[in-house]
């Protein structure tokens, strides 16, 4: 083996350390995201299988508060976030709310086993291709979003949050009871 080869072989081994670290020092490292208001109140589609394979409509949620959250299950954030979604969804066991969660480009198996391992017992979605994380304009993960009963975008958190936190679960209360209240035009 020449010189050469022993230098390329080092130099791609220290790459991919470099590369390995620097994602697992942002993945652990990344700040608490904020519950952000969108001022464009965009209406984003969402059609992409769940683990059992059927698809699923995110109009067919229309009427309630959606919770959207995508996330991988080697994301150490989006891990560490999951049992304050879980609790924020029993706070709003009394409300028009769901949660949806968008697994980003990972293998069903192992999006169905982190997903138990996790207790989820909401919907998980799969989006392979990443098409529905880039379509609605996700950078990091995770990334949420916050729908009202017409679908519209109300909230987005870039980052973690502590989703049972109680000014968050107030915020979301007072939206679906907003919402719920207001008159229904018709389409």
């Amino acid at each position: 083996m020449t010189a050469h080869y022993h230098l390329r072989t080092a130099v791609l081994a220290a790459g991919r350390l470099s590369a390995t670290l620097a994602l697992a020092l942002w993945t652990t490292a990344a700040p608490a995201g904020a519950l952000e208001t969108d001022p464009d109140g965009r209406r984003p589609g969402l059609l992409l299988p769940d683990l059992e394979g059927r698809t699923v409509d995110l109009g067919d949620y229309r009427g309630r508060v959606v919770l959207v959250n995508f996330w991988a299950s080697w994301c150490t954030p989006c891990v560490r976030e999951m049992p304050g979604i879980l609790q924020l969804e029993a706070a709003m066991r009394d409300h028009p709310f769901a949660v949806i969660g968008v697994n980003v480009a990972e293998a069903r198996l192992r999006v169905r086993t982190a997903a138990q391992r996790l207790g989820l017992d909401f919907p998980v979605l799969l989006d392979r291709d990443q098409a529905a994380f880039r379509a609605w304009g996700a950078e990091v993960l995770p990334t949420s979003y916050v729908l009202d009963v017409d679908g519209r975008i109300r909230y987005v958190a870039q980052g973690p949050l502590d989703w049972d936190d109680a000014a968050i679960v107030g915020k979301l209360k007072a939206l679906a009871a907003e919402t719920a209240a207001a008159p229904r035009v018709a389409r």
